[in-house]
């Protein structure tokens, strides 16, 4: 019975591994699969725990004392308890740094996850331009196969020169030669694919082509406010601050505290006659100390190095914020210049393009055109088609990196 249930679940499994992959579906497996991001989240959860240590002290300190301590008897008994405690101000200094630390890890986890999530849409977005790619120079692999075989035919004919012959077959190899090196493209990108969602298997990919998308885009640079790695860096300036608090709460005093309980057993009776203490009589008592810090020179330059760090993380946080807002004007130019490029090709070059190509074709059959000029009017139309796929991608990606710099993804 059970073997039949498997047999049935294994084809719907198959199946399901089968299925085609959308840039969701990518992001949404590396999310639950990438081991980086796995890492960051163990990172948080680390610092979660070390929270939880701020209140820790020092180990307890329990002795005896047995022996003649106090007269000829040797059974004198002593048990002593101390704990060493630091100033109370310190656990609350710790708690804070523990807390910033663990906040750290978290913006480092968001940040991971946010750079993850870009890499992922940014190399399908690539293995989509492959496959764009791939049915293009198929395409012209079928021109130029009808370019050739009618250079072929002309050539027997004595219509033409051994030159075009020559020409139409070296222009249809270099085709293939290309649609190979685009296979090994398509190779690379998806090797890379694999690495980001830990996986051996990636399906055939859903869309067909790279989607045109048009953003909101604003020149306000403040939007990057929003990035992870701009929260990431400002924790640091947090931690070198509380750790500068810790450091100035240690300077103060240390507590000691502790109990003592002991026997005085001494001889039966005094010289008055009166007696003395025996093994049943216990003493106690406790003890309260300070230890002070005698040299504070050395403790108050850990304080003035720790203001050094802070200042150093405050800057590295505004050199951090410079260069992400340098880095989000360059991206809205490039994806504006991408999106008139677009334009560009959309309403006049691919127009042309297929106006080009067809006229050719035609005036080439009919003899009106020699074989250079056919020959030049297909390069053309072959490069303002590979011109636009290229501007398709460049404007996706550069959409992608404006997400990326927002901290959207």
């Amino acid at each position: 019975m059970y073997i039949r249930i498997l047999l049935l679940l294994l084809p719907f499994g198959a199946m399901a591994q089968s299925l085609p992959l959308t840039m969701d579906k990518a992001v949404e497996m590396a999310l639950q699969q990438n081991k980086g991001l796995q890492s960051a989240a163990t990172q948080v959860e680390y610092y979660r725990y070390l929270t939880k240590t701020a209140g820790e002290v020092a180990k307890t300190d329990v002795s005896l004392q047995y022996g003649q301590y106090n007269s000829y008897v040797k059974n004198d008994n002593h048990f002593a308890i101390s704990q060493a405690l630091p100033f109370p101000t310190v656990f609350g200094a710790r708690k804070q740094l523990s807390k910033a630390q663990e906040e750290k890890a978290v913006w480092f986890k968001a940040n991971t996850q946010n750079e993850l999530v870009y890499q992922v849409k940014q190399v399908y977005m690539q293995l989509l331009h492959q496959k764009e790619q791939k049915r293009l120079l198929l395409h012209q692999d079928s021109l130029f196969t009808t370019f050739a075989r009618s250079a072929e035919l002309r050539y027997r004919t004595g219509e033409s020169r051994m030159l075009e012959k020559v020409a139409a077959e070296g222009r249809l190899n270099e085709v293939k030669n290309q649609l190979k090196q685009q296979e090994a493209d398509a190779a690379i990108f998806t090797a890379r694919l694999q690495a980001l969602l830990m996986t051996n298997d990636i399906p055939e990919l859903t869309e067909s082509g790279i989607p045109e998308q048009n953003i909101t885009i604003t020149a306000d640079t403040g939007v990057i406010k929003n990035n992870p790695y701009l929260e990431y860096l400002r924790q640091d300036v947090s931690i070198a601050e509380k750790q500068k608090q810790l450091l100035n709460a240690s300077i103060m005093p240390d507590i000691t505290l502790g109990y003592f309980n002991l026997s005085l057993i001494g001889t039966p009776v005094d010289a008055a006659g009166v007696k003395m203490a025996t093994g049943s009589n216990r003493f106690q008592g406790f003890q309260v100390g300070v230890a002070l810090p005698l040299w504070l020179g050395p403790m108050k330059a850990r304080v003035r190095a720790e203001e050094k760090q802070r200042q150093a993380a405050s800057l590295n946080y505004d050199n951090g914020r410079t260069l992400l807002k340098g880095e989000y004007q360059q991206a809205i130019e490039q994806y504006i210049k991408q999106q008139h490029n677009l334009s560009y090709y959309k309403g006049t070059a691919l127009p042309n393009a297929e106006l080009i190509l067809t006229q050719s074709q035609l005036a080439y059959s009919k003899g009106e055109i020699s074989y250079a000029e056919h020959f030049i009017n297909m390069e053309q139309v072959l490069n303002i088609r590979q011109g636009y796929l290229q501007t398709l991608l460049d404007a996706k990606l550069a959409a992608l990196y404006i997400d990326f710099l927002q901290g959207n993804h």
